[in-house]
């Protein structure tokens, strides 16, 4: 994999921001007439526009964007309670909050924005009056924020300067995972030429009382990370909890190591030493990103072929069930499916009847439903760009 040219750095912003299932401490929803948002991206970076709206009734057919609000770049759309929030790319780094009005078109109710940061990396949810968001590089500063999301309120910041490596000229924060008091952070470290500055995974350990970075744990059995979704996000995630409370983290393929997933056993802050998920030996091929549900539902994109991964030279993504526990997968969940661009994929849940997905492939963007009962998908919906966010809100 060629992590040298500036350009795929540039693209892979787009998918810096984070596994999409609908958290258990989300707040009752408010009475809205419409039932359904959406996040649509149309256009080739860096010449972006994004579209957010809503509906009333389950899309149908082929959705337009007549009544959406235009942001005039790329976007990821999060999605709290019956709220949506969504970070643009360019600076100041702005989170915005919108509600919908009787005819899905949104209106900003609040924001937050931080001079010096082009955009946030990472955004996640912990109640109605706590939140965390983290800027991504580019010679950002190194910070993340802590905000309350019923009032867009910046509530304070913590000093992430203490994860600077010597030789990392931009570090990338990817996604949030809370747990025991603690935040678990995923850092990508690239130098000056813009390579991986090592063949490791790094998870930051952030003491949450203190505000404090405790410790960088570092593991060498697989590589960097890259995307950074959350449980409040519309992207592959790298780090997500399982039932249990164990996180497992998600590095990629690169330099002769394998794509795999590590865990930081509940209780811990260590990676376990005795537990390593060899995607690429399992699967057959380099895998990115962790979709997970509860145990017997989670998912990972795995590459057709490799010299499209991880940054999309081509369509060639395949979305794969794997059982973390038992380090196996029962393999593609439909070889009719298109291969589509695997960092634009993400995954949501709001019943325990389906599992909703989007597929970006070329020519085409499109919602499938995997039946959770059988597994059986069904194409649900086409949209008129790449779809970065859909969710029920109400």
């Amino acid at each position: 994999m060629n992590t040298t040219f500036k350009s795929i750095i540039g693209l892979s912003l787009l998918v810096l921001l984070f596994t999409a299932c609908k958290k258990n401490n989300d707040p009752e929803p408010n009475d809205q007439s419409v039932n359904y948002a959406l996040s649509v991206t149309g256009g080739t970076y860096p010449n972006q526009t994004t579209y957010i709206f809503g509906t009333k009734a389950f899309p149908a057919g082929t959705v337009n964007t007549g009544n959406a609000v235009e942001l005039s770049s790329s976007g990821q759309m999060f999605k709290y309670g019956s709220e949506i929030y969504v970070s643009s790319f360019g600076a100041p780094a702005t989170l915005r909050k919108y509600s919908f009005d009787e005819t899905g078109k949104p209106t900003q109710s609040g924001s937050i924005a931080v001079p010096g940061l082009n955009t946030f990396g990472a955004v996640e949810f912990l109640s109605a009056t706590e939140a965390y968001a983290a800027s991504n590089g580019f010679g950002g500063i190194p910070q993340m924020v802590r905000f309350n999301p019923s009032t867009m309120e910046i509530l304070g910041y913590i000093d992430l300067s203490t994860l600077q490596l010597p030789g990392a000229s931009e570090i990338y924060y990817l996604g949030l995972v809370e747990r025991d008091d603690y935040l678990f952070m995923g850092v990508n470290y690239q130098n000056a030429s813009f390579e991986n500055l090592e063949d490791a995974v790094f998870v930051a350990v952030i003491n949450k009382s203190t505000s404090t970075v405790e410790k960088l744990l570092k593991d060498t059995r697989t590589n960097m990370m890259w995307n950074g979704g959350t449980t409040s996000s519309f992207s592959p995630a790298c780090l997500v909890k399982d039932a249990a409370g164990d996180i497992y983290v998600n590095g990629y393929a690169n330099n002769g190591k394998p794509s795999g997933i590590l865990k930081i056993s509940k209780g811990t802050t260590e990676f376990d030493a005795s537990y390593f998920f060899d995607l690429d030996a399992v699967t057959g091929g380099h895998c990115l990103g962790i979709f997970y549900f509860d145990d017997d539902h989670v998912f990972t994109v795995k590459y057709s072929d490799e010299s499209a991964y991880p940054f999309d030279g081509s369509a060639a993504g395949e979305l794969y069930k794997i059982n973390l526990s038992a380090t196996s997968t029962s393999g593609n969940i439909a070889a009719s499916l298109p291969k589509f661009f695997g960092s634009y994929t993400f995954m949501t849940k709001w019943d325990n009847e389906k599992i909703y997905f989007n597929i970006a492939a070329p020519g085409s963007n499109a919602i499938y439903s995997y039946k959770i009962s059988d597994g059986a998908v069904t194409k649900e919906f086409d949209l008129t760009g790449q779809c970065n966010g859909f969710t029920k809100i109400k």
